[in-house]
């Protein structure tokens, strides 16, 4: 998530495309607004991954923190994200 200029954007990387979402956070939720999107048209599971993060923001999400893990939930699915630790320097 970046802050810039009053308003949040969540950036979503998918298999496919790159996801842009501006969200208004209230509490523990996050209610978007405008998303962008790359469009490298893909095919197979990579484009069904992508159009069920699109579907998962399109209403209200909510989101907690614990410990390491970062999850959203709406009635569209829930998403669970876990600290994938530091970059190892090549």
């Amino acid at each position: 998530m970046v802050f810039v200029n009053g308003t949040w954007t969540v950036g979503v990387k998918t298999p496919c495309n790159h996801l842009g979402v501006e969200v208004e956070v209230n509490g523990g939720t996050w209610i978007p607004g405008r998303r962008i999107s790359t469009a490298m048209a893909c095919l197979g599971p990579e484009s069904n991954y992508e159009t069920w993060t699109h579907r998962l923001f399109e209403q209200p999400v909510t989101w907690s923190l614990e410990g390491n893990s970062l999850k959203l939930h709406n009635a569209h699915g829930s998403v669970e994200f876990q600290e994938a630790g530091p970059i190892p320097h090549m």
